[in-house]
């Protein structure tokens, strides 16, 4: 039972900062249909101004991650003005925006290591709750990322499902030229889209930083993580999406505790490649609409 019950935290710990980063992304392809490959670096520096906002400011943790949600915002807007706007209308403009974001991955990181230097950093634990079940121990960031991811993400379903900004966004996804027609300005659109999906990888960066050391590079493997969560439910589905997180969370909780944590990559891009040869468009593929 202990086994189980630990399988069990790591799925719900790992599936839902998987689900914080491949929610971004997913709403991105939706509206803009391009992948950001500067996800993972920004949730790197999200994790990076979290700790200078506790570490200099001495602010609580919670304040502190509240304010790099609101400086990632606005490096968000300048992030769509300068690598999204510029290609995204031009023949071929998925391919430019992937490469400026590419681009982009390593000016953050080198960025990072200016400002920040080469010593490991790390966040402290987002409280002091303990819950035990069954032998398994959920305690601090792993309790607050098994409660607020689903949280944050739910949220953002409502919104899409139940705002004017939601609205506008679907029309987006479904039509883009007649939603232009409708008066509908895809700008708008764009901004909240990169806004809100730097917000969320901030969101997973901070809560990651307090379980591990913050490094310029720590962006990459959850971002690999996030595409296999996308090629399991779907671009473009945030249903899909959220089962994909979890999914890919119980495969990696289950391999890492049976065979081991060098096991646990091979088999998890194993899966990945299978299910794209077997069925590109995702297993759980459901418009993001029903979300």
């Amino acid at each position: 039972m202990d086994g189980i019950s630990v399988i069990v935290t790591s799925t719900l710990v790992l599936g839902g900062l998987y689900m914080l980063m491949a929610a971004g992304l997913t709403l991105i392809w939706s509206t803009l249909r391009v992948f950001n490959f500067g996800h993972g670096a920004l949730m790197m520096f999200g994790a990076y101004l979290t700790w200078t906002l506790l570490d200099a400011g001495g602010l609580p943790v919670a304040v502190a991650l509240l304010g790099a949600v609101a400086a990632m915002a606005v490096i968000g807007v300048a992030y769509e003005f300068l690598l999204v706007s510029p290609f995204i209308r031009r023949p071929g403009g998925d391919m430019l925006v992937m490469v400026a974001t590419l681009a982009a991955t390593m000016l953050l990181q080198s960025g990072a290591q200016l400002i920040w230097g080469p010593e490991i950093k790390q966040l402290p634990p987002f409280g002091g709750a303990r819950v035990e079940v069954a032998g398994a121990v959920a305690q601090g960031s792993q309790l607050v990322t098994i409660l607020l991811a689903p949280l944050l993400v739910g949220l953002l379903a409502l919104v899409l499902k139940r705002t004017g900004i939601g609205l506008t966004v679907r029309a987006l996804e479904q039509n883009r030229e007649h939603a232009q027609l409708l008066g509908i300005a895809p700008r708008r659109v764009y901004v909240f889209v990169v806004v809100v999906a730097i917000g969320l990888a901030t969101v997973a960066g901070a809560l990651l930083g307090s379980m591990q050391f913050i490094s310029p590079g720590m962006g990459g493997d959850p971002l690999l993580r996030a595409f296999v969560v996308l090629a399991l439910g779907g671009a473009g589905s945030l249903t899909g999406t959220i089962a994909g997180a979890y999914a890919i969370g119980l495969l990696e909780a289950v391999t890492t505790y049976y065979f081991g944590l060098s096991w646990s990559p091979v088999l998890v891009f194993l899966a990945m490649i299978v299910i794209m040869l077997v069925k590109p468009e995702g297993l759980l593929r459901t418009k993001v609409r029903s979300a």
